[in-house]
């Protein structure tokens, strides 16, 4: 049996996040950021949903001036296993804010960091004796590239790679 599962391929990643394509395929081959998809060898890769609000989160955090290493290495470390592990659909998202919270004096990816529901009525307060945090607005993220994903012509593709039983996510 055949399920109809939306996949993206690296265009409709380039084309929505916007992500060169040079840099998408560093961040995986530099181990920065691994796909829930390992292609077979000389086979096209293809991204999940999870996948494409990941990479937009990175490059989100790129524009506020970290490196692809540290950027992709937070997602990787923090956002992926978050998403796959406690977020089943793309509405799930709602509301989602990471939080990441950097040394005194510089950020890495082992930075800590925390995930919580919140929502627009509420405010979102941080104690006076922690250092200041980045918040990333997962929900929105999420939102944002799933609602244009939806409209390209490969959400629709139905592959022989991903042939499987039952409903999937």
């Amino acid at each position: 049996m055949i399920i109809d599962v939306p996949i993206w391929r690296n265009a409709d990643l380039i084309r929505t996040i916007p992500i060169t394509r040079a840099d998408l395929n560093q961040a995986i081959s530099r181990n920065d950021f691994r796909p829930e998809d390992t292609p077979k060898p000389g086979k096209a890769r293809w991204y999940s949903w999870r996948d494409v609000v990941a990479v937009a989160a990175a490059q989100d955090l790129r524009k506020l001036g970290f490196g692809p290493s540290v950027a992709f290495g937070l997602v990787q470390e923090h956002l992926s296993p978050f998403l796959q592990g406690r977020i089943d659909a793309p509405d799930d998202c709602a509301g989602v804010l990471w939080l990441i919270r950097p040394s005194d004096d510089h950020l890495t990816f082992e930075a800590p960091c925390e995930f919580l529901r919140h929502t627009e009525y509420e405010e979102l307060l941080i104690a006076p004796n922690e250092n200041a945090c980045i918040i990333v607005n997962v929900g929105r993220i999420a939102a944002r590239v799933f609602n244009e994903l939806q409209a390209t012509e490969t959400a629709k593709v139905i592959r022989e790679e991903f042939q499987i039983l039952g409903p999937v996510i």
